[in-house]
């Protein structure tokens, strides 16, 4: 964090204002990302929008292993069911069950991610992009 704090030429007290640990760094970096997958999953985002990000993933795919293959996957996954939750509380399915859609879909969308940076299953950023967006199936 001090390396952080350093490069940002900022102080700590202010710095610490905005982020209260790495992970709400990490989250803020990946916001974009989270936010294209939590809006594919309501089936209100664009496809082309999904797939920009897709090919950013694929991209920097080594650090997509690193960050969803270990202890910070369930964070990042955690923070993505928070993000999809309001798009299904507004679905006209809502109730309480809700939470554990928003956790399935999320867990989904990452499982997705995680096998695709990896190589683990083999498809063209238009195929995981529809893939996402096939997710919004699983709100209703």
């Amino acid at each position: 964090m001090a390396d952080l704090v350093a490069r940002a030429g900022v102080g700590k007290s202010t710095f610490y204002e905005h982020f209260r640990s790495k992970n709400d760094i990490l989250l803020a970096a990946m916001h974009p990302v989270l936010l294209a997958l939590s809006t594919a999953a309501s089936g209100r985002a664009a496809r082309s929008y999904v797939k920009t990000m897709m090919n950013h993933l694929w991209d920097r795919r080594s650090i997509g292993r690193v960050i969803l293959g270990s202890a910070t996957g369930p964070i990042v996954q955690r923070h993505l069911a928070k993000m999809i939750q309001p798009h299904i509380d507004r679905a006209a399915t809502a109730g309480i069950a809700s939470h554990i859609r928003a956790t399935g879909i999320a867990a989904a969308q990452i499982a997705m991610l995680r096998s695709w940076l990896s190589g683990e299953a083999s498809c063209s950023a238009d195929d995981i992009t529809d893939r996402m967006i096939d997710c919004a199936r699983l709100i209703g």
